[in-house]
């Protein structure tokens, strides 16, 4: 996942633990589907497999560190990676970083196969840390900023009743951007849940790309929908 593939990186798909897998041909159009909330439980039967082309993430509660068991059953089940939410800066990926290793060799997978997405600068820790990522862990793949997750941490809306990106927003946006530059990696910008339409998608996407984002993350597969409808998303390779 490269930071400089603004024009090639596929979305990231969040899928709450609930709701059913989606079809082939939408796995097929993402980087990666990001599970929320009760993985381990789920039938693998279940769960999106990595032959449709995309990884299968699972994202973390909020609070405190993921046990040992938690984590080992994640990845036995077959999870690629692990979305850390509200991480503030480097320790909290190193901290996890060393959770992994322990969890890895308890499934008995190899050393280093689970990779780390990491929630960025929706907490004003992060916006403020300034702390690099770069070197944090060999596992950091990419960066994911949700303006909503910062507006609600600082207490303000997403939008202004101008239709502008707060202060808040806009430095977040800039921080997720310059970090995962500095890292090496890519940044993926959240599309917001009420972006339902065609031109709203497209408009989003222009704005993330146009930023420095390498793609979007997405809540639902109809944004998915919406992405292909409006052209603007890059398509799945095929063959």
């Amino acid at each position: 996942m490269s930071v400089n593939g603004a024009i090639t990186t596929l979305p990231l798909l969040y899928l709450p633990a609930g709701d059913p897998s989606p079809p082939k041909e939408i796995l097929t159009a993402v980087q990666a589907v990001v599970m929320t909330g009760g993985q381990t439980g789920r039938p693998l039967s279940d769960l999106p497999r990595q032959d449709a082309g995309c990884l299968l993430l699972a994202r973390i509660g909020t609070s405190g560190d993921p046990g040992e068991d938690e984590l080992a059953a994640l990845i036995g089940n077959g999870f690629d990676g692990i979305v850390l939410p509200g991480c503030r800066g480097p320790a909290d990926i190193q901290r996890l970083d060393v959770l992994l290793r322990v969890a890895e060799a308890a499934a008995g997978k190899a050393e280093g196969r689970t990779v780390i997405l990491a929630e960025y600068a929706t907490t004003p820790e992060s916006v403020l840390s300034p702390h690099s990522l770069a070197g944090a862990s060999p596992r950091l793949s990419a960066l994911i900023f949700d303006a909503s997750a910062l507006a609600e941490a600082c207490g303000c809306r997403r939008v202004t009743e101008t239709g502008d990106a707060p202060a808040v927003v806009r430095a977040g946006r800039a921080a997720a951007v310059l970090r995962a530059h500095e890292a090496r990696i890519a940044a993926y910008d959240m599309l917001p849940v009420d972006a339902d339409d065609e031109a709203a998608v497209r408009r989003l996407w222009k704005s993330s790309v146009e930023n420095g984002f390498s793609s979007v993350a997405i809540r639902s597969p109809q944004q998915i929908g919406l992405l292909a409808a409006a052209g603007v998303a890059p398509q799945a390779q095929t063959g």
